[in-house]
């Protein structure tokens, strides 16, 4: 993991740089090592035969001068022999009873020594009886030792030696190192540009720039990613020409949709104001029907009707009298219902009060006939006067309101509030109660009433938001733009 995260951190230039240097480095430590412990094991090989073999020599060219007692040539052939062979640290001869008969060493004593130990033999005389005249020969004879040659060689003068000669080595195995790595420093420094450039044509790809441009002078590898690169960016390139093509042709297609949208929409719009405007023309028409024909005719009944009461009553018949009253009661009671019909068809107040009075008087009404619920009104200061058709749609909503909380809310606190919007040229308008309430993602509650009302906003340009929770109540707020003066 360590390792990893150390190498993670590491650039291309450092990796191409630890990648010439690092093996030839390693190479030229293993070599070096390689030799010096190759140059070790043959020195002490070489000790080792020239010990065994100096001391072999001695063992046998001392054999008389150890048996004659010629102490004197021993110590000048040791001398001689020591001073020949700066390797020989040592030499040492001793008698039969192992005590030291000649020894000669250097000045000092190296370190590191070996030592080698080889017998002093003399082959022994057979014991001839001279007054035997044919003596037996002997089956065998047996070698006696005299002595012993301990010979210490120091591995150190020959290491020595070969020291210049294992610099010599270790000098070329690093000019061979150094000439690796700067191979290796120029392969990657060319490695490293061609990378580098690749990375920045990248950049530029990502960027959205695909005119980019490699040098494809490479062979192999590098050379085909160069080529795949540049061939990349012109496929980018070609295709997001394609597809800027294509998402042109598709915004003019999506303009165009939005347009016949909106057109088609205020073609709705404009529909829905003339069938508004259609509707309420023949409500008033109808209402004024009533007013002069069924209104009249009935009053005409109601007369007709006070008459005869009062003739049976001059007569004395009280039967006819009772029939008399009571057609007179149901010709009035008749006509007050058509008066109400006429007033929901067409409400006079919006002519003679304005938008204010006739909510107002909705509000009253819907408080008088309600027997548990409550219903308030306030007109803020500032309200502008807003009568006849302009004031039509927001009648018509309020009294779609007030008709949905009557039936369905369950409310036992309505209030209704009418205020002008300072700066926006706006009217807005919010119903609010305390009744159940109902979850307005429902599909369930969109129903026609509240359809009506928001095609009845919408074609005029106005908004109808409507917030309600289960438990918690409803609140209508329709926000309509005020006639310009």
């Amino acid at each position: 993991m360590m390792g990893g995260r150390f190498w993670q951190g590491w650039g291309i230039a450092a990796r191409l740089l630890a990648i010439a240097v690092l093996p030839a480095s390693v190479m030229f430590i293993a070599v070096a090592a390689t030799l010096y412990i190759t140059a070790q094991g043959d020195v002490r090989r070489d000790v080792a035969a020239r010990g065994q073999l100096v001391a072999t020599a001695l063992a046998q060219s001392s054999q008389y001068g150890l048996v004659s007692g010629n102490v004197a040539y021993l110590r000048t052939t040791l001398r001689h022999l020591i001073e020949a062979d700066p390797s020989i640290a040592c030499i040492d001869i001793t008698g039969a009873d192992r005590q030291a008969v000649v020894s000669v060493c250097q000045a000092t004593m190296p370190r590191e020594y070996n030592t080698f130990e080889v017998p002093i033999r003399i082959e022994s005389l057979p014991e001839i009886d001279v007054f035997e005249p044919a003596p037996t020969p002997p089956a065998s004879r047996a070698d006696r030792v005299i002595g012993q040659v301990r010979v210490t060689m120091s591995p150190a003068p020959i290491f020595e030696a070969k020291r210049r000669a294992l610099l010599v080595a270790f000098a070329l195995v690093l000019g061979a190192a150094v000439l690796s790595c700067l191979v290796g420093l120029r392969l990657a420094r060319r490695l490293r540009d061609t990378l580098s450039s690749v990375m920045s044509a990248l950049r530029s790809i990502r960027q959205g720039r695909f005119d980019v441009h490699l040098g494809t002078d490479h062979e192999g590898e590098l050379g085909e990613l160069q080529t795949t690169i540049v061939q990349m960016a012109e496929t980018l390139d070609t295709a997001r020409h394609d597809l800027e093509q294509q998402v042109a042709k598709r915004t003019r297609q999506l303009q165009e949709a939005v347009n016949l949208a909106r057109q088609a929409d205020a073609d709705k719009r404009r529909l829905i104001v003339r069938s508004n405007a259609l509707v309420e023309e023949e409500r008033r028409r109808i209402a004024l029907d009533l007013h002069d024909h069924l209104g009249a005719a009935l009053i005409s009944v109601r007369l007709e009707a006070s008459a005869l009461v009062a003739r049976a009553r001059s007569r004395g018949d009280a039967e006819m009298q009772g029939d008399a009253a009571r057609i007179a009661a149901t010709a009035q009671s008749i006509y007050a219902t058509t008066r109400d019909i006429v007033k929901r068809l067409r409400p006079e107040v919006i002519d003679t009060l304005g938008l204010a009075g006739a909510v107002e008087e909705l509000v009253r009404h819907a408080d008088q006939v309600h027997p548990v619920a409550r219903f308030t009104f306030q007109a803020e200061p500032g309200l502008p006067d807003v009568r006849g058709e302009l004031a039509m749609p927001a009648y018509r909503v309020a009294q779609e309101a007030l008709n949905n909380i009557a039936k369905h809310s369950d409310a036992t606190l309505t209030s209704v509030t009418l205020s002008a919007l300072p700066g926006t040229g706006h009217l807005r308008m919010v119903i609010k109660d305390n009744g159940r309430g109902f979850d307005t993602q429902s599909p369930r509650s969109t129903g026609i009433g509240l359809i009506g009302m928001r095609e009845r906003v919408a074609a005029v340009g106005g908004e109808l938001r409507v917030t309600s929770a289960p438990g918690q109540g409803t609140t209508v707020c329709v926000t309509l733009p005020l006639p310009a003066h």
